[in-house]
């Protein structure tokens, strides 16, 4: 099964499509998956537009309009998580997933689906503490503060991700689990990266609860994007030789890769084969036990502004939410014997865009998605939606005072004060290629230094949440970066696939040692990466993640042989050719 892993998309669908199409024709492959790692940015109209958190300069309708109205449809299965540049009001409609679009699907604040013998899980947003401990309280219309913190990453959906025991193939986040970089490639990437240099050093780039969850779940893969830079990571898991039952069906090696978001010469995409049942089932299904687990924790579900304390070991009576085969017979029960996910999708007539009428949708509105009415009738669970129209407060859940005796004080469920994870990655870095590679043997300042460091990361400090995103505002609202536009063409090399049946790179992990360096190390992540030589900028990529020979031999751009043939791709005003020269100056 060929499987393909997109970083950050930023609505530029078309382009996803139309490489994924190329490669396909090139590779006499069937791509059957895409996965989407955030800032999908699922854009119906201009009030869609008018709910992104970015710069006014950086909100274009792009390409999600046409497959909402159905002019389009996504030639392959998409599923995709939430980041920090998305239209969040029409997202907050599906908080436990659904389809935006024909054929595109949204897995929610957090889900688990399973799709051809894969189980998939991810969590959207990114993590800041100041939110993490509130429920999903905001709601359209949104304001400048509500509609930042409404991508912000909650203890809700980490808590229940947390009670899944069976093993997970692949995991998604936008934003980097926090310890992730120190078993990659930190030097190369710092290279990359100047500005993460100090974030790494403190250990303060990424996300704490997302680590938990890579050393919780232990999943065979974990892909991200937001920070706009390909990276590979193979995390080795020790085993719990005090706890030898909590180490069944857990997985002693966890994949990780990051890519860049969707731009000429950049490694915005991967494709890799995985391993999967022969009558596995070919449409998207429901995970029984992500319904079990969404069902027992729907008492604890809030929508409070204020923070909340979830049950705690050691200090509350029950903390323990995981299911047993029990609770999932009875999710079986539930759904008939039937997970399949209903193609379901309603298209709001209202919400079409029309670019005919500019400004038709001025105003985002507060609307019930029917998708997500019918999922919770049939779980028996509460819309978060629902609950904010029936309290003017918006806390009409779970009541944490019942926890704990009303004389105690109540711990503060804090995870950690010292990570930063920036809200606004800068968007202007595709316009920046050309002065970053002209400059790059120059001398940086001290000032230099600090510039880019403010550009790319909000260091903590003890202002509140509103200070916090008064700040940021001000910082979307200043240009920091000279624009100097960069042709409009997409190039990439693909050779020919290197032997006749590819190997795969199987989701279970392996015992043997070699195999596994090879399959694991960095290198073994080949994406659609740039190389320049003889004056000119090719870019070379095999298809699948595994490198081929048994022996453990890589195969590298410089000693792939006769056998690798160069094409070019080119892109100019969303066109696409192939020809065997290259035309850089065009």
């Amino acid at each position: 099964m060929y499987v393909a892993i997109e970083g950050c998309c930023h609505g530029e669908l078309d382009k996803i499509y139309e490489t994924l199409q190329y490669i396909e024709d090139q590779e006499k492959i069937e791509i059957d998956l895409l996965l989407c790692c955030g800032d999908f940015q699922a854009v119906r109209n201009e009030a869609d537009l008018s709910c992104m958190a970015c710069p006014e300069k950086h909100k274009f309708m792009q390409d999600f309009w046409q497959y909402y109205a159905g002019k389009k449809t996504a030639p392959y299965l998409t599923i995709f998580i939430g980041g920090n540049h998305e239209a969040s009001n029409y997202l907050q409609e599906l908080p436990y997933g659904g389809w935006v679009a024909p054929n595109i699907y949204y897995l929610g604040y957090a889900g688990v689906v399973n799709y051809k013998g894969l189980r998939i899980g991810g969590i959207s947003g990114i993590f800041k503490q100041h939110d993490y401990c509130k429920g999903h309280f905001e709601k359209p219309p949104y304001s400048e503060q509500t509609k930042r913190s409404v991508y912000h990453v909650r203890q809700m959906e980490v808590f229940r991700l947390k009670q899944l025991k069976h093993p997970i193939d692949i995991m998604m986040s936008h934003d980097w689990p926090n310890g992730v970089v120190y078993h990659g490639d930190k030097e190369s990437l710092i290279q990359k990266k100047r500005f993460f240099q100090e974030d790494i050093e403190k250990h303060q780039l990424g996300s704490l609860p997302a680590w938990t969850l890579l050393t919780t779940l232990r999943p065979s893969y974990w892909f991200s994007g937001h920070l706009h830079v390909k990276f590979a990571a193979k995390v080795e898991h020790e085993l719990d030789a005090n706890n030898p039952d909590t180490n069944i069906n857990k997985n002693t090696i966890t994949r990780f890769l990051a890519l860049d978001k969707c731009l000429p010469r950049r490694d915005f995409l991967q494709v890799l084969t995985m391993d999967t049942p022969d009558n596995a089932e070919g449409q998207l299904t429901y995970d029984a036990e992500w319904l079990a687990v969404l069902k027992q924790t729907n008492e604890l579900m809030s929508t409070s502004h204020t923070s909340t304390l979830l049950p705690t070991s050691g200090l509350h009576e029950k903390w323990d939410y995981s299911v047993t085969n029990e609770h999932i017979d009875q999710i079986m029960k539930v759904m008939e014997n039937n997970l399949k996910v209903p193609l379901n999708f309603y298209r709001d007539e209202l919400s079409v865009f029309n670019p005919d009428a500019s400004f038709q949708h001025k105003k985002a509105e507060f609307k019930i998605n029917q998708q997500t009415t019918e999922f919770c009738a049939k779980l028996e669970i509460n819309d978060p939606l629902m609950m904010l129209l029936q309290s003017e407060e918006g806390d009409t859940s779970f009541n944490v005072s019942s926890l704990t005796n009303e004389d105690d004080e109540m711990p503060s469920a804090i995870i950690s004060n010292m990570s930063i994870n920036p809200d606004e990655i800068n968007l202007d870095d595709d316009e920046d290629d050309i002065e970053t590679a002209s400059a790059e043997n120059e001398p940086k300042s001290d000032t230099s230094d600090v510039a880019n460091k403010e550009e790319n990361a909000t260091p903590l400090s003890p202002l509140t949440s509103a200070e916090e995103d008064e700040k940021e505002r001000q910082k979307d609202a200043h240009d920091f970066k000279t624009p100097t536009r960069l042709a409009a063409k997409f190039s990439l090399n693909l050779p020919l696939p290197q032997c006749s049946t590819p190997q795969t790179s199987s989701c279970s992990s392996k015992s043997d040692d070699d195999a596994m360096q090879q399959v694991l190390s960095a290198d073994s992540f080949s994406p659609i990466t740039s190389s320049d030589s003889d004056n000119s900028k090719r870019i070379t990529s095999t298809f699948y993640g595994k490198r081929q020979s048994d022996s453990g031999s890589d195969l590298s751009e410089q000693d792939s042989g006769p056998t690798s043939v160069s094409r070019k791709f080119k892109r100019r005003n969303a066109s696409f050719y192939v020809c065997q020269s290259d035309d850089d100056a065009s």
